[in-house]
């Protein structure tokens, strides 16, 4: 990964002209202002005793390829070559038995401890903070990342905790399988990763979220190994592998789990849809969700980001677009909303649109469906090229029941809107369930000036509107640093006293990923 940016250094995001002078003509930039570093920054010096007590590395490349993770204000900090702190040294454990090692070497000797997969957290989970400990030691799990078995009768795989997504689908594809788990950071993300953030996928809606693939677990703690059995359904007392899943390193160092696959699909097959107002969408998705078919893929924009996708994708230009306009139909384009559904079979579609159309909803066939697969992984490359331009760039992520979307999707917008200058402000629903769905905001401004300022303020206004509006702090981002702050005012004093008991029994001297998650 770029050291700089986002993913592979030969890949860049092209900007179309009309979707480019379009969004320049709102927030007021019309050149690259910023430029990007030429060299990494100095890093803050090593506590030379740290790799000595851990056997690990002081190497720079490593330190810095550790000090963050890839959210604006992590991006903007490397590039202004501002980097406060890294880690003192990283490990790159084989096994079970060399995390167990550090643990027990970081526990004697003062160290905290930050576990790492992939390193693409975007809310601060992989901050190397010390916490008033001698120093930080990153575990990089990612020379774990095999996968070890394959159940084909009950369809189950055991994989280690640093595989990286595209290897763990190209191993079970060669069965006819796949995991199936899709988040926009797949290529560089790993599943120890996904499943101490409580991530979900592209395909989530259909396959579930990555604690229902999660069957068992192996984690190791301070105290001793954590080793769930798989099984498909247990009343045996709470499920504490649960408390686990999205405990963000701060419990735990997670180094296998047993998940559920999928008998590999052909294809999917994808509808497109336009509605006239986001509005009409949400009732089309609901009554989609509630009535069925339940779709694997299902992504429904507002009006503001459905304008900027027709702009980019260059779609306002085609002849399907113009026939719209010359059949009177022009309020879909102007001011609609676009659902995208995708389905294992032909049949499903049919009813799906079906359903959709007695909701308002108009019927553009598939071809939008094929170009997001193939392009679902570019976003983050266009941040980068945003992040030329001076821009200010971010995402927020929520959930909510049905009853109360639409109004905390009007509050969310409202408060981002109030907090920064000239923003653009977009949205989308990406995950669905029968009793409600996600939000997921994505946010643009002139960030030239003093763009961490500007984004501190819209996180807090955004938190703000998401807590007293019904939503929850994050969907699957995760807390980290980030949301740590709201995450009481969320759970309540009893929850957070629960997991606080948690990490006291678990990692009693607190060396785990300090800072994170537990207020």
């Amino acid at each position: 990964m770029k050291w700089w940016g986002w993913g592979d250094p030969g890949r860049e995001s092209d900007l179309k002209p009309a979707f480019r002078d379009y969004l320049f003509s709102r927030v007021g930039i019309g050149s690259r202002d910023a430029k990007r570093p030429v060299r990494p920054p100095e890093l803050p010096p090593a506590n030379p005793d740290v790799a000595a007590s851990v056997g690990g590395t002081s190497a720079d490349a490593d330190r810095l390829a550790h000090a963050v993770g890839r959210g604006y204000v992590d991006l903007v900090r490397l590039r202004q070559g501002r980097l406060e702190r890294a880690p003192d040294a990283v490990v790159y454990p084989e096994d079970a038995e060399g995390v167990r090692r550090v643990l027990k070497a970081a526990e004697r000797d003062g160290w905290a401890v930050v576990p790492f997969g992939g390193g693409t957290s975007v809310v601060g989970g992989v901050e190397p903070v010390a916490d008033g400990r001698r120093g930080v030691v990153t575990l990089d799990l990612t020379r774990m990342a095999h996968v070890l078995d394959i159940d084909r009768t009950s369809l189950t795989a055991r994989i280690e905790a640093g595989a990286f997504g595209p290897a763990i689908e190209r191993v079970l594809a060669s069965d006819g399988l796949e995991l199936g788990h899709y988040p926009q950071s797949f290529e560089y993300s790993t599943l120890g990763g996904w499943i101490a953030a409580r991530s979900a996928g592209q395909n989530s809606t259909g396959y579930g979220r990555i604690e229902n693939l999660v069957v068992a677990l192996k984690c190791v703690t301070p105290v001793g190994e954590i080793v769930t059995r798989e099984l498909p359904a247990s009343a045996s007392g709470p499920e504490l592998r649960e408390a686990i899943v999205g405990s963000e390193g701060t419990l735990g160092v997670i180094t296998e789990a047993v998940v559920r696959v999928h008998r590999k699909p052909e294809r999917l097959r994808y509808r497109s849809l336009l509605f006239t107002s986001f509005r009409a969408g949400l009732a089309a998705l609901r009554s989609i969700m509630q009535r069925g078919p339940c779709p694997i893929v299902s992504r429904l924009s507002d009006e503001p980001e459905t304008e900027l996708l027709l702009k980019q994708s260059g779609a306002e230009s085609k002849w399907g677009f113009r026939l719209l306009r010359l059949l009177g139909k022009g309020a879909y384009l102007r001011g609609g909303a676009h659902l995208l559904l995708g389905y294992l079979h032909h049949a499903e579609v049919v009813e799906a649109s079906r359903l959709a159309k007695r909701e308002g909803g108009l019927d553009i066939g598939g071809s939008a469906g094929a170009h997001w697969e193939k392009t679902r992984f570019d976003l983050p490359y266009m941040r980068d090229t945003f992040l030329d331009y001076g821009l200010l760039v971010e995402t927020i992520e929520t959930a909510a029941s049905w009853s109360r979307l639409e109004k905390l999707h009007g509050a969310v917008r409202a408060g981002i809107e109030r907090a920064l200058p000239s923003p653009i402000v977009l949205a989308h629903v990406s995950h669905v369930y029968p009793d409600g769905a996600s939000l997921y905001f994505t946010f643009l401004c002139d960030g030239r000036d003093r763009g961490i300022d500007l984004w501190r303020a819209a996180k807090e206004a955004a938190a703000r509107a998401i807590l007293e509006n019904g939503g929850t702090i994050s969907h699957h981002h995760g807390v980290g640093t980030d949301h740590r702050p709201w995450l009481e005012a969320e759970r309540g004093r009893v929850q957070i006293e629960m997991l606080r008991a948690l990490k006291r029994t678990l990692d009693p001297k607190g060396i785990l990923n300090p800072g994170k998650l537990i207020p």
